[in-house]
């Protein structure tokens, strides 16, 4: 008896474990997918939770517009000068001191043969010193060169805030972190450039405002992008530029009833940012490929889950996320070693490095003409309010259009045919910038209707240069090559106010300098690969070996 119960219970243990290890090799398999897969198959290419995200992270574009183009009116030319009744005295002061209507607009030469042989306190802007920065701080004749510094100091803390807040949202704090930080810094400085006493100190206050909002527009696109589909990367990246577009056309209807005191500007456009910080920003995921590269796989595929569930879908419980062409996987949630190696570095990758460069130079060009078309209307010598709406306006063809050819059309084609466009178009300004010297008003419409269309082709160079860029790099140190890409636009449009300060003087020489510069700029695509319908990778390791696995397939012959 004692025998035959023995072997019951050698059996039952036996049976207990078959179950145990039957149970274990289900549980060990699991489906071991890269998020361009998970997204794919069971979040939705682009659902309601994707359209959520992309709205909610393009909202940093109306203030980043806001902050970037706020000078356009701030640091204005005064609209016009007149002689102070008490002054008008026809043996102190020249004959033509003495008609009101003497003086003219804000036009540079007319001010240096008249204001600038003027005493000081014999004449006063017909909208008072407070109007603009160079109404109130004296900023013409020979300091005029000094209206350019802030706005060139501006773009140069972009440049600085570009490679810091690449940095830190790649490496540490992650993109939705550095968009909060980004938005409170520059709420907190462009208020502060509101209480400037004199042109340096509001110069510094510029180039810290350019450092802090220049975290917005690269944290927005790389949110928006990294959680949707390949087929609709084009796109998504496009949508956040009509926000942008939002924020520029705001700017002649805030301006305009405040126009004679450009400090309530700065504190007007100081508040959007803290409404977004507390409503918005709470309700944006992070990065499902930032948090898999950092190895924190959990909070991965929990952002997924919740992208999914807004899509009304649901993942498997079995799905594991892998990094493509990677063995292994941290899948601790405690372990501090990332899956990506912290130590890749696209100036030590030689083809990243490349790569790089190009994008940077197409960028200066890019940036160069974007900005100076727009801080350039005022030597259109038409109203600056109507020039700068119908700018915006046409930034929203812009946007469509680009959207549209994105979908069909290969990145590096449309980046330098826009560009070459662009140029073409600025050239042909100098045409009736010519002829409007010699003529009526009514000759400034044929240059401002090609300048608007010049304008429409840049915007759509600049649109698919930033997404052409998120689509060229890695997951790793993507957030900083979209950094360096915005460093270069800014480095460009750092110099652009200088060439506005020329153009007051020639304004045919400014726009053969924009169209030269964009017709070369438009070229250097040329080097850069295609991107269109390409995944996103996640390492330059991993980028690296399956670029150069498709170029070795595409190198065999095709067998007949």
């Amino acid at each position: 008896m004692e025998i035959k119960k023995e072997e019951e219970t050698k059996e039952i243990s036996h049976e207990k474990g078959d179950d145990d290890a039957a149970t274990a090799a289900v549980a060990e398999e699991k489906m071991k997918l890269s998020v361009d897969e998970v997204i794919e198959k069971y979040v939705g290419s682009f659902g309601l939770s994707q359209m959520l995200q992309v709205v909610l992270v393009s909202f940093s574009w109306v203030f980043d517009s806001q902050n970037t183009l706020v000078t356009i009116f701030t640091d204005a030319q005064p609209s016009g000068w007149r002689c102070k009744t008490s002054a008008i005295n026809a043996s102190l002061f020249p004959s033509w001191c003495m008609n009101d209507t003497a003086g003219g607009g804000g036009n540079e030469g007319q001010l240096a043969g008249h204001v600038c042989g003027l005493a000081a306190g014999s004449w006063e802007w017909t909208g008072g010193n407070s109007a603009t920065t160079i109404a109130e701080w004296d900023l013409i004749c020979h300091r005029k060169f000094l209206a350019a510094i802030p706005t060139s100091l501006f773009f140069i803390g972009s440049i600085f805030g570009c490679t810091f807040y690449g940095r830190l949202a790649d490496v540490w704090l992650g993109r939705k972190k550095t968009l909060l930080l980004a938005c409170i810094l520059t709420s907190i400085t462009t208020f502060f450039a509101s209480l400037s006493p004199n042109v340096w100190i509001y110069s510094f206050l510029r180039f810290a405002n350019g450092f802090a909002r220049s975290g917005n527009g690269i944290c927005s696109i790389v949110l928006s992008m990294e959680v949707v589909g390949n087929k609709w990367r084009g796109q998504v990246g496009q949508y956040g530029f009509f926000f942008y577009t939002a924020g520029l056309l705001s700017l002649p209807f805030i301006a305009y009833p405040i126009r004679t005191h450009w400090r309530y500007l700065y504190r007007i456009i100081s508040l959007p940012p803290l409404v977004y910080i507390f409503l918005l920003v709470p309700l944006v995921v992070e990065s499902p490929r930032w948090l898999l590269v950092r190895g924190r796989n959990k909070e991965a595929l929990e952002v997924l889950r919740k992208l999914a569930r807004w899509n009304r879908k649901k993942l498997p419980d079995n799905i594991e996320l892998i990094i493509p062409s990677q063995a292994t996987t941290t899948g601790s949630e405690g372990d501090k070693d990332t899956i990506g190696d912290e130590n890749e570095n696209i100036w030590t990758t030689r083809w990243a490095a490349k790569r790089m460069i190009i994008v940077m130079l197409f960028g200066f060009g890019v940036g160069f003409v974007y900005f100076g078309i727009q801080l350039n209307t005022e030597n259109l010598n038409f109203n600056l309010y109507l020039t700068v709406i119908i700018n915006a306006l046409m930034e929203i063809p812009a946007i469509i259009i680009g959207g549209i050819l994105l979908s069909f059309t290969n990145r590096r084609l449309l980046s330098s045919l826009s560009a070459i466009s662009a140029g073409v178009l600025c050239i042909l300004c100098i045409i009736f910038t010519t002829a409007s010297s010699k003529n009526t008003s009514s000759s400034n419409w044929p240059k401002l209707t090609i300048e608007a269309i010049g304008f429409m082709a840049s915007s759509i160079t600049f649109d698919v240069l930033n997404i052409y860029c998120v689509e060229l790099f890695p997951t790793n140190v993507r957030n900083f090559a979209v950094s360096m890409s915005r460093a270069s636009l800014m480095l460009g449009a750092s110099l652009s106010p200088l060439l506005v300060a020329v153009g007051r003087l020639s304004p045919s020489l400014s726009f053969i300098v924009l169209g030269a510069l964009s017709i070369v700029s438009g070229t250097l695509s040329v080097w850069l690969p295609e991107t269109r319908n390409a995944p996103l990778y996640e390492t330059l390791k991993q980028q690296e070996e399956e670029e150069e696995e498709k170029r070795r397939r595409l190198r065999q012959p095709t067998v007949v």
